[in-house]
């Protein structure tokens, strides 16, 4: 299957995701990797001056929400995944490949996208069955003292008028329970070029109702 053309944007952000190759555990402890991989954030988006949104870093993948000034996140994920692939073979003292597949993105250019994405993010380690909350799993980029290292920047303006400001009621919101079928849409939606929930209308009458009955704070 070709590659799909990476569409270039500094008007939306992009979720991005990248696994380990063979989907392996990263070959070092998570908090050595939480450490390489906060340093490698903050130099590319210095150098690029990008925005991140939120990271979450799981045992072998990660989950990313960042915009891009210069419209060019092709280099910034090279930078970035080259840096990483370095360090952690530099640490380990291994040769192989740390990542496989060539990473994924997805453009949000809506509300509710954005809210939707942001949460499914940050619930990776409770989606998981790691933690029963958000606020146990450490190595995301939810206001932690370990995550004071990564140079987060919060969403303003209508874009990302979905997430509720207050950070309690922010966490509160973070840790409703999303309706699994839902969930499955999401990870759908993720695989297309543009966020997007699928195109069947009664699935979509479904999926309408269940945002409505589950996720109150989105109505775009």
């Amino acid at each position: 299957m070709p590659r799909r053309r990476l569409i270039k944007t500094n008007q939306f952000p992009y979720h991005v995701t990248a696994r380990s190759n063979n989907k392996e555990w990263f070959c070092l402890p998570i908090e050595q990797c939480w450490a390489i991989f906060c340093a490698q954030l903050r130099h590319t988006a210095t150098l690029y001056d990008l925005r991140i949104y939120a990271f979450t870093l799981m045992s072998n993948h990660f989950h990313l929400i960042l915009e891009t000034p210069h419209a060019n996140l092709g280099d910034v994920m090279r930078t970035l995944l080259t840096g990483i692939s370095k360090e952690i073979q530099r640490q380990s003292g291994r040769i192989n490949h740390v990542f496989g597949d060539r990473y994924r993105w997805s453009i949000l250019r809506t509300a509710s996208s954005a809210a939707y994405v942001y949460k499914y993010v940050l619930r990776n380690p409770v989606r998981a069955g790691i933690v029963n909350n958000l606020e146990n799993y450490r190595f995301t980029s939810w206001p932690f003292e370990s995550a004071k290292c990564l140079p987060i920047a919060d969403g303003v303006g209508p874009l990302w008028n979905q997430v509720p400001k207050p950070l309690s009621r922010r966490l509160a919101w973070l840790n409703q329970p999303t309706e699994k079928e839902l969930e499955i849409e999401i990870t759908q939606a993720l695989k297309r070029t543009y966020f997007n929930f699928s195109k069947d209308n009664a699935k979509q009458r479904a999926i309408r109702d269940l945002m409505d009955k589950y996720e109150p704070n989105l109505t775009g």
